[in-house]
């Protein structure tokens, strides 16, 4: 798909970037754990919980609905702890106006602009 046929893609731009605040409870632990079908709750916040936080940025605000994944890579550095207030960040990287994908750099910090992990992610714009 051409991106010229997606006026939202156009307005689009290197180096924009959405970030979302959150920290995870014990109850929210605990409730993943569940989830999950763990025996018991993790001390920790779970990387699943904090690659959610990036799935929740590239559908919702950057580049937003209508957005379709197609890879994401992510190294964590760090633990993030129960009730450690933590930002996940994307930030547009490329785009490719030739086939509408975006390419996007990742990062969650936690207290203290501590990296807990950083990545990459590459999405096909379709809205």
């Amino acid at each position: 798909m051409n991106a010229t046929a997606l006026p939202r893609f156009n307005r689009l731009s290197e180096d924009q970037f959405a970030s979302v605040k959150r920290q995870f409870t014990t109850d929210d632990l605990a409730q993943w754990s569940k989830l999950a079908g763990l025996e018991k709750s993790s001390v920790t916040v779970p990387e699943p919980l904090i690659s959610g936080l990036f799935s929740f940025l590239l559908g919702m605000e950057l580049p937003g609905k209508g957005t379709n994944y197609l890879k994401q890579s992510l190294t964590f550095e760090e633990q993030a702890q129960t009730n450690e207030p933590l930002t996940a960040t994307v930030k547009v990287s490329r785009l490719r106006s030739d086939k509408a994908l975006v390419n996007l750099t990742t990062v969650c910090t936690g207290t203290n602009g501590r990296i807990i992990c950083r990545g990459e992610a590459l999405v096909l714009y379709q809205c």
